[in-house]
C-alpha cells in the first residue's frame, strides 16, 4: 500500500521495504487475557483491549451482559523482557459450568473456541438465548448504506490493506459500534463491547462484516442476539445452518445496492 500522511494512523507501523520505501503495515501483537485465573493468548492490533475483551466474553457466552464484569486491569507488557500486554478481567460471580468448560477448551481466543468436535447447530447454540420473531424490520436498502457506512470507518484498512472491521447499527443506520484488527474475531468483538458498553439494544441491531461470514463470527452475533448478520462475502454452510436453526437474517455478497440473502428474509422491507 502506498505510504499515509505524514499524521500517525492508529494501529498502523511504518517500515522501510527492499526498494527503500516505506510502508505502513498493521500492528499486530499479543494480548494475554487472563479470566478468574484462565489465561487466554491472542494476536490483535493494540487499542480498544477493554472492548475486545468485554465483546469476546459476550460472544462466547461466558457472561451474559456488560454489567457482569465487576473490574478491567491492564498490564503493560515488556519488549525486552518478552512479556505481553495483559488484561485481567474479574467477574462479579465466577463463571458457571458452561462458561467454565468454555474458557477450559482453549487458551488461545481462535475461531474452533467452544465448538470443537459438534456439528449439530443446536448443539453450538446451547444456552444462548433465543431471538425475537420478525424483529428488526430492514430497509433491504439500508445494506448497501451500511456497508458503505462500514467502509468509511476503515482509515486503518485505507492505510494498509491488511485489517478487517465490523460494524454494528440499528434498524434505522445509527451505529452501535465499530472498530478494525487484524484479527476478524477481535473486529467484531470491539464492535460488541463497544455496543454493549453504552447499553445498546442488540437484539434489534444489525452486524455487518467486512470478509466472509464464517461460523465462528455468525456464533458471537447470535449469542448477544443480534438477528441480523450481513457480509460483504459469502457464508459458510455452517453459518448459513446456525442462522435458520436460530431464526436469524443471514445476508451475503453485500455490495453497493446488491446482495444475497440466505435465510430469515421476512424481516428485510422492500
Amino acid at each position: 500500500m502506498a505510504p499515509g500522511a505524514d499524521e500517525p494512523v492508529v494501529g498502523a507501523a511504518r517500515r522501510t521495504l527492499a526498494s527503500g520505501r516505506d510502508d505502513l503495515l498493521v500492528r499486530e501483537e499479543p494480548l494475554l487475557l487472563v479470566v478468574h485465573g484462565q489465561q487466554l493468548l491472542t494476536m490483535r492490533t493494540p487499542g480498544r483491549d477493554e472492548e475486545l475483551a468485554l465483546g469476546f466474553l459476550l460472544g462466547e457466552g461466558i457472561v451474559a451482559a456488560a454489567a457482569d464484569v465487576a473490574a478491567l486491569r491492564a498490564v503493560p507488557g515488556n519488549a525486552e523482557a518478552q512479556r505481553a500486554d495483559e488484561l485481567h478481567v474479574t467477574l462479579r460471580t465466577p463463571p458457571d459450568a458452561l462458561g467454565r468448560s468454555r474458557l477450559a477448551r482453549t487458551h488461545e481466543i481462535r475461531s474452533s473456541c467452544g465448538v470443537c468436535g459438534l456439528a449439530d447447530p443446536h448443539a453450538i447454540l446451547a444456552g444462548t438465548p433465543p431471538l425475537l420473531p420478525g424483529v428488526p424490520k430492514v430497509r433491504a436498502a439500508l445494506i448497501g448504506e451500511l456497508v458503505a457506512v462500514l467502509r468509511a470507518r476503515q482509515p486503518l484498512f485505507a492505510a494498509t490493506g491488511g485489517c478487517h472491521g465490523a460494524l454494528l447499527a440499528t434498524a434505522e443506520g445509527a451505529v452501535l459500534g465499530a472498530a478494525e484488527d487484524v484479527g476478524r474475531h477481535n473486529a467484531l468483538d470491539k464492535a460488541i463491547g463497544q455496543a454493549a458498553r453504552a447499553g445498546a439494544d442488540l437484539p434489534h441491531a444489525i452486524a455487518v462484516l467486512s470478509g466472509r461470514a464464517g461460523f465462528d463470527l455468525v456464533v458471537k452475533c447470535l449469542r448477544v442476539r443480534i438477528p441480523v448478520v450481513v457480509s460483504v462475502s459469502a457464508p459458510s454452510a455452517l453459518a448459513f445452518d446456525l442462522c435458520a436453526a436460530a431464526g436469524a437474517t443471514l445476508v451475503g455478497f453485500a455490495r453497493g445496492d446488491r446482495h444475497a440473502v440466505y435465510c430469515g428474509g421476512e424481516r428485510l422491507l422492500p
